[in-house]
């Protein structure tokens, strides 16, 4: 990869931005629960994997928490259980059954989530 493109952190690229959408279930950019690209992070060295089911490939947990910018969008009154469990459960980084909630971002880097009033709905007052 030409040097000045993409920066690097830890051995994988270090995207300005990754921009994600998430389902119900927990699953955000192909990375489905328990599957086996889940189970592999953290910890893991590829950026990319293949991605179960779909034929293609996804970036890994790793890489995107490596990115300098992340936004997760959940705007679905469905994702409301979903978007409490990754943002108010402390083992949410390490929690196979939420890839969602395993994208943390490294140190200096910027996790936003983008909820509606809906999704947002079962998480704790501030």
């Amino acid at each position: 990869m030409p040097t000045g493109v993409v920066g690097m952190k830890a051995g994988l690229p270090s995207f300005d931005l990754c921009l994600l959408g998430s389902g119900a279930d927990g699953h955000c950019a192909s990375l489905y629960p328990k599957s086996s690209q889940v189970v592999c992070s953290p910890g893991n060295t590829r950026a990319y994997l293949a991605a179960e089911g779909k034929g293609g490939i996804t970036i890994s947990i790793d890489t995107i928490n490596a990115a300098r910018n992340v936004i997760l969008s959940a705007g679905k009154a469905s994702q409301s259980d979903m978007a409490r469990k990754c943002l108010a459960w402390s083992n949410a980084a390490t929690n196979h059954n939420l890839p969602a909630g395993m994208i943390s971002t490294s140190e200096g880097a910027v996790m936003e989530w983008v909820l509606s009033e809906e999704s947002a709905a079962d998480l704790p007052a501030m």
